[in-house]
């Protein structure tokens, strides 16, 4: 018959293979039909999938691809808004794709710290976790964070004295209670008016106190509780300036208050690996249940969609490619200067370019490396209570000092401590973006301080510039202000300043609720 042809073989090979498969069917057929009967698709993928899958869809106003719930900023306030979105919609056997988009480099927005090559972390602000903030309790794992707590209280720096004056409290640190009563911080008298002061916040829940009457707080401190000039110079002026990055007559009492009831109530602390870490574990916590977390994707624009609603969200990733995003509901989760600016090409929204700007404070901070010891080893803020004179100017910069690796050794290398030095707008500006001479400034004030170490601080050699940051939006008014953040509980969401939003888009931040970590949270 002759060598088999070529097509011979191939037909010959097509039926092998077709008889192996039918084979391996009718002999698994059982199985694979219990396994397909078992498995719920869309389940499965609504768990695993959700807020992971971009679906192209050409037919959507030329977008690239579609989502259900687009949220504009990983800062707090954005992390927080895509766990809440996925926990509510969990509960109600929804799984719709949840896609997050950050234009910087990573999570955290105003919350962020930078790791330096020799091992220093460096938060970008000096900051400090509060532990008593309910948002904060709520959404994290406080174990998982492993925070290391602030002694209660401050050492203070006053005029004309060596030695750092502490305020202690007696109401947490019973042993100290003869140096609060001895210490040159406030007058007698001014000691026993912080009993009515810790009376109220300790009494009244925090609606109660938010539904005082509001007053600037140096106004408060004046006329409600009588504390002398002296007292609230040298301790709740360095104290809350350095919290609300601006002077006590800026200040709402209800801020006040809250904050005052916080400290009292809980600990400020520093978690291991900075502030970062907070941050870092929302993002996790978010990217569980399922959210799609893209850094380095900045939104250009956003416009209204097709007549079926829904909108078109426009993004360059960092090597210049642009992407359109469809979505059906748009959380703009940003400063409220950037919402504005998003949000001024949508249908419905005219009035929101006629808003008045709701003023952002700056602040400023320098970080130094230095060998061990601290000049300080009590894990402890300390307060510039030298006056006004003497504090946030172009000569004595310095609001506030802090050495972070003395509360939580994670932040320096083994031999080596931080120190962190605050600065208010005021004193960096007075420096017009001389950041040698603020630096020399700094050195000459912090000398004062600590003269025991005073060549160390001098020489640049010794006591090392790690970092200095100037943080222009770090923080929105919250007094007298038209819109301003003092808001518990916060605003409706869907409106901006009272401009009521269209169908679908939604604004959060601390922006919307108060000038706080919580109020990011709780947006």
């Amino acid at each position: 018959l002759g060598p088999p042809s070529f097509l011979t073989m191939l037909l010959l090979y097509c039926y092998l293979c077709l008889t192996i498969q039918c084979i391996f069917v009718l002999s698994f057929a059982p199985v694979l039909t219990s396994v397909a009967r078992s498995f719920d698709g869309e389940k499965w993928f609504g768990r695993h999938l959700a807020g992971r899958r971009l679906l192209a869809d050409a037919s959507l106003g030329g977008a690239d691809a579609t989502v259900d719930v687009c949220i504009i900023g990983a800062g707090i306030s954005g992390l927080a808004a895509a766990i809440t979105t996925a926990e509510e919609s969990n509960q109600h056997n929804k799984h719709p794709s949840i896609l997050v988009l950050e234009a910087d480099s990573g999570v955290g927005g105003r919350v962020r710290s930078d790791y330096t090559p020799d091992g220093f972390t460096l938060d970008r602000g000096f900051a400090v976790f509060i532990e008593q903030y309910p948002n904060s309790k709520e959404l994290l794992d406080y174990d998982a964070l492993k925070l290391a707590q602030f002694l209660p209280g401050a050492r203070v720096k006053l005029s004309g004295r060596d030695q750092l004056a502490l305020v202690s409290d007696p109401l947490r640190r019973r042993s100290d209670i003869l140096k609060a009563i001895t210490s040159p911080v406030g007058t007698l008298v001014d000691k026993a008016r912080l009993a009515p002061l810790i009376y109220t916040v300790v009494t009244k829940n925090v609606d109660e106190l938010f539904s005082m009457e509001e007053t600037d707080t140096l106004t408060c401190l004046r006329d409600k509780y009588g504390f002398s000039e002296e007292f609230i110079s040298s301790f709740f002026a360095p104290f809350f300036e350095g919290i609300y990055l601006t002077s006590m007559d800026k200040q709402s009492s209800r801020m006040f208050h809250f904050v005052f009831k916080m400290f009292t109530l809980g600990s400020a602390s520093l978690p291991a690996g900075g502030m970062q870490a907070v941050a870092n574990q929302l993002k996790e916590k978010a990217s569980r249940l399922g959210a799609d977390i893209r850094c380095n994707s900045a939104v250009c624009s956003i416009k209204s969609g097709d007549s079926d609603g829904g909108f078109l969200v426009d993004v360059q990733a960092k090597d210049g490619t642009m992407q359109t995003i469809y979505t059906k509901s748009m959380v703009v989760a940003t400063d409220e200067r950037v919402a504005r600016k998003l949000l001024i090409n949508v249908d419905g929204v005219v009035q929101i370019p006629t808003l008045p700007e709701l003023p952002q404070r700056s602040v400023g901070c320098i970080y130094y490396a230095l060998p061990c010891p601290a000049p300080l080893t009590e894990s402890i803020l300390i307060l510039n209570g030298e006056g006004s004179g003497r504090r946030n100017t172009k000569e004595y910069p310095i609001n506030n000092v802090c050495f972070p690796s003395v509360v939580n050794r994670g932040y320096a290398p083994e031999g080596f401590e931080l120190c962190s030095v605050a600065l208010l707008e005021n004193a960096i500006t007075e420096h017009g973006g001389d950041d040698a001479s603020l630096d020399a400034s700094v050195r000459n004030q912090l000398s004062t301080w600590f003269p025991q170490y005073a060549s160390d601080i001098l020489d640049e050699t010794i006591w090392v510039q790690k970092g200095l940051y100037n943080i222009s939006n770090a923080q929105h008014a919250h007094f007298n202000e038209y819109g301003c953040a003092s808001v518990h509980g916060g605003r409706d969401s869907s409106t901006l300043r009272g401009v009521t939003l269209p169908k679908g888009v939604f604004v959060c931040g601390d922006h919307m609720a108060t000038s706080t970590f919580n109020g990011a949270l709780e947006s």
